[in-house]
C-alpha cells in the first residue's frame, strides 16, 4: 500500500494504536508511523493511565497482565511515542483523572521543546525545580488548560510561567477562582487574550472583576459560561447567581467578547446541578468543551 495513504489510514488510529500496535507490525509500517502528520497533537485524555508501582496495584488480587491490556503507564507511554514523534508534537493533553509527577513533565519537556497548547490533568506531584524546567522548555507555549487544583496545593506558580512562557495568550482555569488568582494571572500573566473560566466557583465577582477589565489590557475573549459565584461577604454559600447587568455591562464595556450561558436553559449548568455526576466527574465530561475555539481539544 502507498504509504502516504497508509499515514492517512493510521491518523484515525489513537497515539495507543500506532505506538503499540501498527508501528511494530513490519518495517514499512514502522517507517510510516514516523509520518510528521501523526505526531502533531499528543492527545492522552482518552486513556486510561496507571501507576503499576502504585502500592495498591502491587497487592491487588488483579491479574496485572490483564490490566496492562487496557491501562497504561503514562511514563512509559510518553517514551515509546517520543522514540516515533521525535520534536514534531506541537500539543499535548493529559488524561484529566491522572496525577502528573516531575518524571513525566521532564520527558515531555526534554522530549517535545515545541509543545505550543498543553493540558494538565487534575493532580500533580511537581516539585518548584521541574515546574521551572518543564515551562523554561516551552518558550512557544500560546495556550495553557489547568486546573486549580494545581493552585490550591501550591503547585501553579504562575511567576514562573509567565517568566518562561511569554507566549501565552489563551489560558483556562477550572476549579476556584478567587481575588488572589485573579490578582496573580494580572501580575504575571497581562498578555492574556483569551480567559476562559468556564464551569469553575468564582468568589467575589465584583472584586475579580476590576482586576481582570483593569489589569488584562490585552484580554478581547471572556468566557464566565457554567460558572457558580459566591459573595463572600453578603452571600458566602450562595450558587447559581446570575451576573448583575450592571457587571455584564463592564465586562462588555471593556471586552471584545464576553461569553455567558442562561443559567434557566442551560444543559451544561443542569447537568452540574442535578444528580447523578460528582462534581469530578462532571468536570472530567465537559474539560475538553469550550465556548472560546482556541481553548478546547
Amino acid at each position: 500500500m502507498d504509504r502516504d495513504i497508509l499515514a492517512k489510514i493510521f491518523e484515525k488510529l489513537t497515539v495507543i494504536d500506532v505506538t503499540m500496535g501498527a508501528s511494530r507490525v513490519c518495517i514499512s509500517w514502522f517507517l510510516v508511523s514516523h509520518q510528521k502528520s501523526l505526531w502533531k497533537t499528543i492527545d492522552l485524555a482518552y486513556l486510561q493511565l496507571v501507576d503499576f508501582n502504585h502500592p495498591r496495584l502491587k497487592n491487588s488480587q488483579l491479574d496485572v497482565k490483564i490490566i496492562e491490556g487496557i491501562l497504561y503507564n503514562p511514563r512509559d507511554i510518553l517514551t515509546e511515542i517520543t522514540k516515533l514523534s521525535s520534536t514534531v508534537p506541537t500539543s499535548l493533553f493529559f488524561n484529566f483523572c491522572f496525577c502528573v509527577e516531575d518524571e513525566d513533565l521532564i520527558i515531555a519537556a526534554e522530549r517535545m521543546p515545541n509543545i505550543e497548547t498543553f493540558a494538565l490533568p487534575k493532580w500533580g506531584k511537581l516539585s518548584e525545580d521541574s515546574y521551572r524546567f518543564v515551562f523554561s522548555q516551552w518558550k512557544n507555549l500560546h495556550t495553557l488548560i489547568i486546573s486549580l487544583e494545581f493552585y490550591l496545593n501550591k503547585r501553579i506558580k504562575f511567576q514562573l510561567i509567565g517568566e518562561n512562557c511569554i507566549n501565552l495568550t489563551n489560558l483556562k482555569l477550572s476549579g476556584y477562582v478567587d481575588e488572589h488568582v485573579a490578582m496573580k494571572l494580572v501580575l504575571y500573566l497581562p498578555k492574556l487574550k483569551r480567559l476562559s473560566m468556564r464551569c469553575s466557583t468564582i468568589e467575589n465577582i465584583k472584586i475579580i472583576s476590576f482586576h481582570i477589565t483593569s489589569g488584562l489590557q490585552n484580554l478581547a475573549i471572556l468566557n464566565l459560561s457554567h460558572c457558580c459565584f459566591i459573595d463572600s461577604v453578603t452571600d458566602p454559600i450562595f450558587f447559581g447567581r446570575v451576573l448583575e447587568d450592571s457587571l455584564i455591562k463592564t465586562f462588555t464595556q471593556k471586552i471584545d467578547t464576553f461569553i455567558m450561558c442562561s443559567k434557566v436553559s442551560c444543559l451544561v449548568c443542569k447537568d452540574q446541578c442535578g444528580p447523578g455526576l460528582t462534581k469530578i466527574a462532571f468536570y472530567k465530561k465537559h474539560w475538553r468543551n469550550d465556548e472560546i475555539k482556541e481553548l478546547e481539544f
